[in-house]
């Protein structure tokens, strides 16, 4: 074989290398799984926002406003109450709240919420995640000034959800909070926040749930009330900092 017949074998064996490599760099790269919107834009979960006893969702607007300006998606963020405005049998309000739960999941495509609760709702909320399937489609649970203990301020028993956690040993209390108050904790992260200037949710601890990953207490001159909590400052940073602290993307 002549000296040009050898070069001309050796480039096109090198071509063929060549073209070998590159069309399998271009399988990969086309059967790549494409980065669905879904995928880009999944962050923080959905956030449903709750308020207690006789209020209304837009007593959470102060709340989805200061999230929504600290980076959370509009679209993420939703308030809501039951049909009786938490003031029915709470464990039916629950099933109401799973309604809601999955009608945000199938709208926003993901997979869990965090439950970001107050007052009366603390307690329907937690009934959800331990009794309805809701540890599987909660990632968070976050609850405000809860009576999760009862209250000693419970002249408010012409409502069915106020006689169900005005004392510590109502049964629906006492079957929510046994064998444990915080369920599925290996499922779902729980903070509550509570205040020493609260007159609504007494005495003070009854907020606290034993085992929650964060009881937070604030107290001194600047603690909020019952009713101011949902919108203090300090209030809200905590809750979007355990948020972010705990949540996966």
């Amino acid at each position: 074989m002549s000296f040009h017949s050898v070069r001309r074998t050796l480039t096109a064996a090198l071509a063929a290398v060549l073209t070998t490599g590159l069309l399998g760099l271009a399988s990969q790269t086309s059967t790549a799984a494409p980065r669905t919107e879904a995928a880009v834009a999944a962050g923080h979960d959905p956030v449903i926002m709750i308020p207690g006893m006789t209020g209304q969702p837009s007593s959470m607007d102060t709340m989805k406003s200061n999230l929504q300006a600290h980076g959370w998606p509009a679209g993420r963020l939703f308030t809501w109450t039951d049909s009786s405005r938490m003031t029915q049998d709470l464990a039916k309000a629950a099933q109401e709240l799973s309604v809601k739960v999955d009608q945000v999941r199938s709208q926003t495509g993901a997979s869990r919420v965090v439950l970001a609760t107050w007052s009366a709702s603390t307690l329907a909320a937690r009934y959800y995640i331990k009794n309805l399937g809701g540890a599987d489609k909660v990632s968070q649970y976050i609850g405000f000034a809860g009576p999760q203990h009862g209250t000693t301020n419970n002249g408010c028993q012409w409502y069915v959800s106020c006689q169900q956690f005005a004392s510590p040993d109502t049964p629906f209390l006492k079957a929510l909070n046994s064998p444990t108050e915080v369920p599925f904790s290996d499922k779902v992260d729980y903070l509550t926040i509570r205040s020493t200037a609260d007159y609504n949710a007494v005495p003070t601890n009854t907020a606290m749930l034993a085992g929650a990953d964060e009881n937070y207490l604030m107290s001194g001159p600047m603690a909020p009330s019952h009713f101011t909590i949902i919108t203090n400052s300090t209030a809200l940073a905590k809750m979007r900092s355990f948020i972010t602290a705990h949540e996966t993307t």
